[in-house]
């Protein structure tokens, strides 16, 4: 087990898997399962890490813009997260109306010096909330996505920044076929467009070059293709028009590894090295880089825990007496794992699911089953067919969830009514304040009667 992981926050010291410094199996027992686990003070790494590395390779390279760093909400709706995320990033990215109203009111409360970005389709609501933070003492930029946005603004904003979000193409096969494409961002002309008609406006401030960068590991190639599209086609031109644009906002992209640690010096220096390089080239200024982050962010900080509770085998075929095909025994969990990991199985996101305790035992080939009556709710490694679980020899076994933090709570819907009527697990939050490390459980395990006033059973017809 220790080879597998050189991760840093995961350790195996004496068959136990310790995270982020904690003992697992110990915080399962003294809590109980399902648990679920916050490290908040792991957002806190995350962000300053990506920032330090950045900031050290523009000094060694002279780069003249600076590094931003926007924490994506989105990704994760808690309050304690965000509240995190706020205190260290440079500033909030927002998808939505009640986003923006949301992320307005913490700047004004927590952070009056923090930036705030708007992206994503915006309804009428969100248009007006938009004009509303234009008026207030936030710094603030709208992302424009399209032609009716921009209509919108141009008629009644004033004095407001505003950034493009360009569209990049398609990502094909070699046999041609489509493999990832979305409807965001403005087309060619669009563009051309709004840099000719935005010198009759002057109440529109364009300063930003926005673009998304698809995926969550690093593929330097594809990577450095999109930067070249966004930078060569968008920000040159803007920038060449307008003394404004100073911004070259990338959204996702920041790197994600299940199984090792990643060098982000490395990323820090790919990214700025070609800027720099693509901004002598075509002899406009060297952006700021604004990375919008979620994923990034949050995903590493939460683990949920569950307790094997059953073990059952079900390795006879009577069409095969002489039993020649491969059955796997099932260890069955106190939870439900479609409950636990929509970002998985929805997005096909990588989420590491590893026993943590009896790690010195014989391990078996097995496949794990939720407590559910769900055929479809189980987990095994699909290139095998199976995940190797210790031998189970009279002790609890306990398995965990690694890196659930991202998206998890808005797509499995926290606080609803639950597969089974299964009860949402404890949730843990641990955390320093003052150098002291603090243990909060946010919630206690999902009660009977939690359940009954969410199906609003009192209701009567």
């Amino acid at each position: 087990m220790n080879d597998k992981f050189n991760k840093k926050e995961i350790k195996i010291i004496d068959g136990e898997m310790y995270y982020y410094g904690f003992n697992l199996t110990d915080l399962a027992k003294k809590y109980g399962t399902p648990l679920k686990i916050t490290f908040l003070d792991l957002i806190k790494d995350r962000i300053n890490e990506l920032k330090s590395s950045f900031d050290s390779v523009i000094e060694k390279e002279g780069y003249k813009g600076k590094f931003i760093y926007l924490n994506a909400n989105k990704a994760n709706y808690g309050g304690l997260e965000i509240k995190e995320a706020l205190e260290h990033a440079d500033g909030i990215e927002t998808s939505s109306y009640l986003d923006l109203v949301l992320s307005s009111d913490l700047i004004k409360k927590y952070a009056n010096n923090k930036l705030l970005y708007s992206n994503g389709y915006k309804d009428d609501n969100y248009l007006k909330e938009i004009l509303k933070v234009n008026k207030s003492n936030i710094d603030y930029t709208c992302i424009i996505d399209s032609i009716d946005e921009y209509e919108f603004l141009k008629k009644y904003a004033k004095n407001l920044k505003i950034g493009l979000r360009v569209h990049l193409p398609a990502l094909y096969s070699e046999e041609g076929e489509v493999i990832k494409n979305d409807r965001f961002g403005l087309m060619n002309d669009e563009i051309d467009y709004i840099l000719a008609d935005l010198k009759n406006n002057p109440n529109l401030i364009i300063s930003t070059i926005h673009f998304h960068q698809r995926g969550m590991e690093f593929e330097k190639d594809k990577f450095l293709k999109n930067i070249h599209l966004a930078f060569e086609n968008y920000y040159v031109k803007a920038a060449k028009l307008y003394d404004s644009v100073i911004n070259f906002d990338m959204g996702g992209g920041t790197p994600l590894s299940a199984y090792r640690t990643y060098d982000y010096n490395e990323f820090a220096s790919v990214l700025i090295k070609e800027l720099k390089s693509l901004a002598s080239i075509y002899n406009v200024k060297e952006p700021n880089i604004i990375s919008e982050n979620g994923r990034y962010t949050v995903k590493d900080s939460v683990v949920n825990v569950y307790k094997v509770v059953a073990y059952k085998e079900t390795d006879r075929d009577f069409n095969d007496p002489k039993n020649t095909k491969k059955f796997y025994p099932w260890y069955i969990l106190d939870a439900s794992l479609l409950i636990a990991l929509p970002e998985m199985y929805a997005l096909g996101e990588e989420i590491l699911i590893e026993p943590i305790n009896n790690l010195n035992n014989e391990m078996v080939e097995a496949r794990l089953s939720s407590i559910t009556c769900d055929c479809d709710d189980v987990y095994f490694e699909k290139d095998k067919g199976f995940i190797e679980l210790p031998k189970l020899e009279g002790n609890d076994q306990y398995v965990a969830l690694l890196g659930t933090g991202s998206y998890q709570n808005s797509m499995n819907g926290k606080g609803g009514v639950h597969h089974c009527l299964l009860p949402e697990e404890k949730d843990l939050v641990i955390y320093t304040k003052n150098n002291k490390l603090k243990f909060l459980v946010r919630s206690e395990l999902q009660s009977y009667d939690d359940i009954k006033k969410l199906m609003k059973l009192d209701i009567e017809k």
